[in-house]
């Protein structure tokens, strides 16, 4: 059997099947995440981590760490900051350049919340201080 994961949960699902998310209450449950993390998602909508995000990817080679690490592919779609400690427990750490790693959308919804990498990080442009836009 094959699988893949969601786009909209990350949970893993049959390939020839859709998530549960996706169904009628796919839009409720959009509806529901939305408000229980509306003031979480604030602070990404800032210039503060629009900055940060973009830093980070630089320093990171614009590239998903984890599957150049792991893979040895080089990986520069639809690439995502991870917070290495999820927000969620570490507030404190959300604009924390050292919480951080770009890796690719697939990579981010597998490594999901579990506050831990499966990799050896490898930074790239480590002394790499641009100013801000």
């Amino acid at each position: 059997m094959r699988y893949k994961v969601c786009s909209g949960c990350g949970k893993r699902v049959l390939e020839t099947e859709n998530c549960s998310c996706k169904t009628k209450n796919g839009n409720e449950y959009s509806k529901q995440y939305y408000e229980e993390n509306k003031e979480r998602k604030k602070d990404l909508n800032s210039k503060r981590w629009k900055n940060l995000r973009i830093r980070t990817i630089k320093r990171d080679g614009g590239m998903c760490n984890r599957c150049w690490v792991e893979l040895g592919f080089i990986e520069m779609a639809q690439l995502q900051v991870h917070h290495i400690k999820p927000r969620s427990e570490y507030p404190e750490l959300t604009f924390d350049p050292d919480n951080l790693i770009t890796v690719c959308k697939t990579c981010n919804l597998s490594l999901g919340v579990s506050g831990q990498l499966d990799w050896e990080i490898q930074r790239f442009n480590e002394g790499l201080d641009e100013p801000t836009i």
